[in-house]
């Protein structure tokens, strides 16, 4: 008796984000072992059974009522009235000390879309100054790479890298 261990594995990527799937699977295969393609026969058949439930997995990610689910802001758990207190609410600040006006208009960045917009400024040998005056020639507004939301980031990362393939060889 042979043991068989399959592994398969998918990455999905999505606006600068991914999602990893995999499957392993074990199974031992009751063949005579002299029999070479009865044995690759049954381990193409756990395979394909691998290959099956990984799509399934998949397609079930992607379902419309997956999507909607993971599109629904969160729940906000309800709380009794407080007591009103007098004192100044503390605003939250980005790491350079300025506002952090930009949360409220979108969910942050994500770290991926912070880092990537990062290493294509040092491709294109810009410094971080000049990456957010480039931020600001295309949004509009001044907004440090930190304070980005996930759009924001997405609409500079498409305009930052369209400039870098109209470049021939990439340069």
């Amino acid at each position: 008796m042979l043991k068989v261990n399959v592994g398969l594995s998918r990455k999905l990527t999505h606006n600068y984000n991914s999602h990893g799937f995999s499957i392993n699977l074990e199974g031992e295969i009751c063949t005579d072992r002299n029999d070479a393609e009865a044995v690759v026969d049954r381990i193409q058949e756990l395979y394909d059974l691998s290959e099956e439930a990984l799509q399934r997995q998949i397609e079930r990610y992607e379902s419309d009522s997956a999507i909607a689910s993971r599109d629904e802001p969160p729940a906000t758990p309800t709380m009794p009235p407080a007591k009103q207190d007098s004192s100044p609410t503390p605003k939250a600040t980005s790491g350079n000390g300025a506002p952090h006006n930009r949360i409220a208009g979108g969910e942050p960045a994500t770290n991926k879309q912070i880092q990537f917009l990062l290493t294509l400024a040092k491709r294109m040998k810009l410094t971080k100054p000049k990456l957010e005056k480039r931020i600001e020639q295309i949004l509009g507004q001044s907004i440090d790479v930190y304070d980005l939301t996930k759009r924001d980031a997405g609409i500079v990362l498409d305009s930052l890298t369209d400039k870098q393939e109209a470049k021939p060889n990439g340069r």
